[in-house]
């Protein structure tokens, strides 16, 4: 009576988390889940999906598959997808692989496209170093 065949559980994949407006977290939320922040996380995001509506806000570090950004992030954003609504605000660097940003956006930090096959950050000193050139005597005539 209670149960469904067709059960999102049953599929492997959570539901989608909601957090309402006026709810405050403190600390850091990790889910396998997407999650829908219309209140405040101060702490660190780690989900597939992380959307954040026009109230919502997270101080800290954000690690998604797709992040769609309605509200603000003061801290970095890595994710394969990032979408920026004209009313986005993010204070912090951006990884990402692939980046939409609408008119009225701000950003105050650095954007770094990531490469789509690793699952590398692409910082500098993930990149492979070049060996160490070695002067050689060229004789002959000019």
């Amino acid at each position: 009576m209670f149960s469904k065949s067709n059960d999102r559980r049953d599929q492997g994949r959570s539901p989608t988390s909601l957090l309402s407006h006026g709810l405050t977290i403190e600390g850091n939320l990790s889910t396998d889940g997407d999650v829908q922040l219309d209140g405040m996380v101060r702490g660190d995001v780690v989900c597939k999906t992380l959307t954040v509506g026009l109230q919502g806000a997270v101080v800290g570090a954000v690690t998604a598959e797709l992040v769609r950004l309605r509200g603000r992030v003061e801290g970095r954003i890595s994710a394969a997808v990032v979408e920026l609504a004209a009313s986005a605000a993010v204070a912090g660097d951006i990884v990402h692989e692939s980046l939409a940003i609408e008119a009225g956006a701000r950003v105050d930090g650095h954007v770094k496209r990531r490469q789509t096959n690793t699952a590398s950050y692409g910082t500098y000193d993930s990149l492979p170093k070049p060996e160490q050139a070695k002067p050689q005597l060229v004789s002959g005539k000019v």
